[in-house]
């Protein structure tokens, strides 16, 4: 929530926010495995800030003419081919890379989708649309770095989820603290609902755990129903087909 800046650049204070969440990491007794980012972290002192606080970091990196010096020179028979679920591409590798012009060098981890307007690439003079990821791991093969890389797509969702089902895609107030106020209210209301639908889920075969809130409403919350009198009770009469008794156990 802190990197949503308004109409600022995504990686404006990007080095203060990541130092305070590593330090309320470090605090709590958490270490960080992996990183990953966007190019919005491609900077000089936040790549220094990452690789001091996590075991490997792999950033989205922005080409620069030194860049595409390198991938223009790679040999054809150095580009793999892949697939990633419905994705086929050719991906390689570039073991020593010194970014913003330093000395330290990192893996650069090319990979490459042919175009479908077959526009040619200016530097390698082919018809491909390149994508770097800076890395320090030098274990992982070319594929799964590219592969851990897009896994981060699935974490964006969230924002999909928040804009769409919390009300983010639409602040309600004028001013940027009671904004704060509302966003930190449907985090926590967010994951009160996916604990309470994981629960659920667990009891009503009918219901999943990764229904959206729309979705959850229409097939469980919206029922047509009246109470009635029945031998000196009154009883809430459900006009559907759906077991919930489950739930009262």
């Amino acid at each position: 929530m802190e990197g949503r800046n308004g109409n600022s650049q995504a990686k404006y204070l990007q080095e203060e926010t990541l130092e305070r969440a590593f330090s309320n990491l470090q605090g709590n007794g958490i270490k960080v495995g992996r990183f990953r980012a966007d190019s919005a972290s491609y900077q000089k002192k936040v790549i220094e800030l990452v690789e001091g606080h996590s075991r490997s970091f792999y950033i989205r990196a922005k080409r620069c003419a030194k860049m595409d010096e390198l991938i223009g020179a790679v040999a054809k028979a150095s580009w793999e081919k892949i697939r990633l679920d419905t994705q086929e591409m050719e991906v390689t590798g570039i073991p020593n890379y010194c970014p913003f012009g330093g000395n330290k060098p990192y893996r650069l981890v090319v990979s490459r989708i042919k175009r479908k307007d077959s526009q040619t690439d200016l530097f390698s003079g082919e018809a491909y649309t390149y994508r770097d990821i800076l890395t320090n791991d030098t274990q992982s093969t070319n594929r799964e770095v590219v592969a851990f890389y897009n896994a981060r797509g699935q974490s964006e969702r969230l924002f999909d989820v928040m804009n769409n089902d919390f009300g983010w895609a639409k602040m309600p107030c004028s001013f940027l603290a009671e904004n704060t106020a509302f966003m930190l209210m449907t985090a926590l209301y967010a994951n009160f609902y996916h604990y309470l639908i994981g629960e659920y889920s667990k009891k009503l075969s009918w219901l999943k755990p990764n229904f959206r809130l729309k979705k959850f409403i229409f097939r469980f919350i919206t029922v047509a129903g009246k109470w009635i009198r029945t031998g000196r009770n009154h009883v809430l009469k459900l006009y559907t087909q759906k077991d919930y008794t489950p739930l009262l156990t």
